[in-house]
């Protein structure tokens, strides 16, 4: 019964997305024909972003590289061009009986679109479960490329505005990038010679784009401009890569001959790409983690081929699509604050130098410091120890006593690389100089009248001959002792934390199957950055461009909604059933840490998982989303079945700390759920999703240490997929920026709150 209905759920959502493009259409046409206002149905734009929060970093995604001149010609109005994409957008819905058709002459994007929606093509078998792709697959494919739906209203949306400078520039903009992204759409795909030009011009507005976001637009309307360029570049890029497989060279206009068309025929070839590109348009709509998996299933299709143009199309969707997930970047102050304190030591030595024996006492005083060696590819520091060495010494050679009184200086530098390979430590080096000074001279003839005078001149002639040799061994000796001391010490220290990081971290990520792998690893003067992709083999990584941290920050971290749900989907709970406090010890045996059961947890329910996504989070519009898919919940004698729970947490900064703290109700939903009041429903939820229990972001090693008691919160934000924190010091003024405001005002911790660390 229950797979029945799992059944029927499924048609009921193939169904229900083509009624949701029958109404898009209709929508559209009711905004051309004045029955609606453009802004109807629309999302509420974001909160202006907060300090450093603006999307312009370019290592954030890769973009291609093109011109920034303008195209010439005349542009065309953005109440025609938004007119022209809503009658297409129209013609998606399908043909009834008694309607008659547009002519094909009119639009024949219009006539694939809606040969697509009757089954023909690539859409209507984008819309099958991914349970039939092998059937999905043998279906045959139409000519044209898939519609980016989500680009479209991005484009829209900045098309749309109206009015003289700024709005202008960005909606003129807009204007010019749809015109040129709807001429793509009307080829008829990668393996059409027009394809070639027209994405040439695509590509030239990414540029034109990145220059409008940066002359001085307010930061939202700059952050939004950047998104819909680097959307348009992912295009650009993937679909380039596609029209190059093909056999169209995108720098040549003309069509020409691919090894691989030559044995497998053009349209082979073209249905391969175009099955790639379906899937990636349903990955950007969706983000699900069967888009993902169709997604990698095609490209590793296309990768089997021997052609090198395989590769580049692998590399294409690969730098796009599977871009690093987590970046965490490193202020050098932040690093001097946790090194250890300046140290005074004393004591007595015995030595011999040149020979001689040597006692005395001696004053060490030294201090840590670190230093970063710029470098592209690695995260290259050196320790370096800083030191003073005063005494007082004892020479004794025969007859002759000589006091001494030194003063000397070193330095130990000790290389620390941390490569894609793990940690590596070198020998630590150093250099040091010695003064010495002759205090007295005492012999055993001093009691002797001349002998005394004259034993004491000749040993100090002795001596003054000899400094520079006791003065060079000396500093030789006093390296060689702060290089092994440093070695001893640091050594063993920088390794058990490499230990620890391995253990707690890296290995429960690697039973994950989470495959974590290095990106890119960067080290200026400055900062040490480390960008890591979190995905299985089935799995893609980030798309859109991460907030960029505040100039000030000392640490920063961003992480992408794929880290969250590529997790998710490895914790196999897909059809499941688990009760509460043992789903809570699978979930922290997953990530390898101690298990804890909050005490607060409902007795006796059980929950069993849906098949198909049961667990999903989303950033967007300043909070994370949190989505539940479940097939039944089982509390005592009252069940519920084909439940969704979503849930919404807001970042909140308390001092150095960030809480994910729940915003608003839980909505319940779903099939299995009529609307009407289920107490007993609400209370389960009301204590799985706790208000009162709040997500601690930042590490205790961090928040508790006394050495960064002035850090503060000066980022926490959720939008485009990403979640983004930063910390740093309200006063500090770190080199590249002034420290700005808090990204959210610090409230006071409540009392009775419960705070569940990670």
């Amino acid at each position: 019964m229950r797979r029945r209905r799992r059944n029927a759920g499924r048609r009921e959502r193939v169904l229900a997305a083509v009624a949701l493009l029958v109404g898009i259409a209709a929508v559209a046409r009711a905004v051309v024909a004045g029955e609606a206002s453009p802004g109807a149905g629309q999302d509420l734009p974001l909160a202006a972003p907060l300090p450093g929060a603006a999307f312009n970093d370019p290592d954030s995604v890769n973009w291609v590289d093109v011109p920034s001149e303008q195209p010439a010609g005349e542009t065309r109005s953005s109440s025609r061009l938004l007119g022209r994409l809503a009658e297409r957008r129209a013609d998606l819905r399908p043909t009834t009986a008694g309607e008659s058709a547009r002519p094909t002459a009119a639009s024949s994007f219009a006539g694939r679109i809606r040969g697509r929606l009757r089954g023909e093509g690539r859409i209507a078998r984008a819309l099958t479960p991914a349970v039939g792709e092998a059937q999905a697959s043998e279906a045959a494919v139409s000519d044209g490329w898939p519609t980016p739906d989500r680009l479209l209203d991005e484009l829209e949306d900045l098309a749309a505005m109206a009015g003289p400078g700024e709005a202008g520039r960005v909606a003129s903009w807009a204007d010019r990038t749809l015109a040129a992204v709807i001429s793509t759409l009307d080829t008829d795909g990668p393996d059409d010679p027009r394809s070639a030009g027209l994405l040439v011009s695509m590509g030239e507005q990414v540029a034109t784009g990145m220059v409008t976001a940066e002359a001085g637009l307010p930061p939202q309307l700059a952050s939004e401009t950047r998104r819909a360029a680097l959307a348009v570049a992912r295009r650009v890029a993937v679909w380039r890569a596609a029209c190059d497989w093909c056999g169209v060279a995108v720098d040549e206009p003309a069509a020409r001959p691919n090894d691989v068309g030559l044995l497998l025929g053009a349209r082979p070839v073209a249905d391969e790409v175009t099955r790639l590109l379906c899937f990636i348009e349903r990955y950007e709509t969706s983000g699900a983690a069967d888009d993902a998996s169709a997604v990698k299933a095609a490209l590793a299709g296309i990768a089997e081929s021997s052609s090198p143009r395989a590769a580049d199309l692998r590399r294409a969707v690969s730098d796009h699509y599977l871009a690093p997930n987590v970046r965490i970047a490193v202020h050098r102050e932040l690093v001097e604050q946790l090194l250890p304190e300046a140290t005074v030591s004393s004591g007595g030595f015995q030595d011999f130098i040149l020979g001689r024996p040597v006692r005395g006492r001696r004053t060490v005083e030294q201090s840590t410091g670190i230093r970063f060696v710029p470098n592209a590819s690695e995260i290259r520091m050196e320790l370096v120890i800083n030191g003073q060495v005063a005494a007082r010494t004892i020479t004794e050679s025969g007859p002759v006593t000589i006091h001494s009184a030194s003063q000397g200086n070193f330095i130990v530098v000790k290389p620390v690389h941390v490569t894609p390979e793990g940690l590596a430590v070198g020998r630590s080096r150093g250099n040091a100089s010695t003064r010495a000074r002759l205090a007295s001279v005492e012999t055993s003839f001093d009691a002797v009248p001349i002998m005394g005078s004259l034993v004491r001149t000749i040993a100090r002639n002795q001596h003054d001959d000899s400094r520079a040799e006791a003065s060079r061994e000396a500093s030789s000796k006093t390296v060689g002792m702060a290089c092994r001391e440093v070695d001893e010490q640091a050594g063993p220290r920088l390794e058990e934390m490499a230990e620890r990081i391995r253990e707690r971290v890296w290995e429960p990520l690697v039973k994950l199957g989470l495959e974590p792998t290095p990106v890119a690893l960067k080290t200026s003067e400055d900062v040490a950055s480390l960008r890591l992709r979190l995905a299985a083999d089935t799995q893609l990584a980030a798309h859109t461009p991460r907030p960029r941290a505040p100039g000030n920050s000392l640490l920063s971290m961003q992480l992408h909604e794929t880290v969250a749900n590529n997790s998710l989907n490895r914790f196999q709970l897909a059809g499941r059933r688990l009760e509460l406090p043992e789903l809570a010890r699978v979930v922290c045996e997953k990530l390898g840490i101690e298990p804890r059961v909050p005490e607060d947890l409902p007795d006796g329910v059980a929950v069993t998982f849906d098949d198909d996504d049961p667990l999903r989070v989303e950033c967007r519009d300043g909070l994370v989303h949190v989505r539940v898919a479940l097939d039944a919940i089982e509390s005592g004698r009252r069940n519920w079945y084909d439940l969704v729970a979503q849930v919404a947490y807001k970042p909140v900064t308390v001092g150095p700390q960030v809480f994910l703290e729940r915003e608003g109700p839980v909505q319940i939903g779903g099939p299995g759920h009529t609307g009407r009041m289920e107490i007993g429903l609400r209370v389960i939820f009301g204590k799985i999703f706790a208000k009162e229990r709040s997500l601690s972001i930042i590490p205790a090693t961090i928040v508790d240490n006394p050495k960064l008691a002035g850090m503060r919160a000066v980022q926490a934000v959720a939008t485009d997929g990403w979640l983004a924190i930063a910390l740093a010091e309200p006063t500090a003024n770190v080199t590249g920026a002034p420290a700005g405001p808090s990204s959210t005002a610090a409230a006071p911790l409540p009392a009775d709150r419960r705070i569940l660390h990670r």
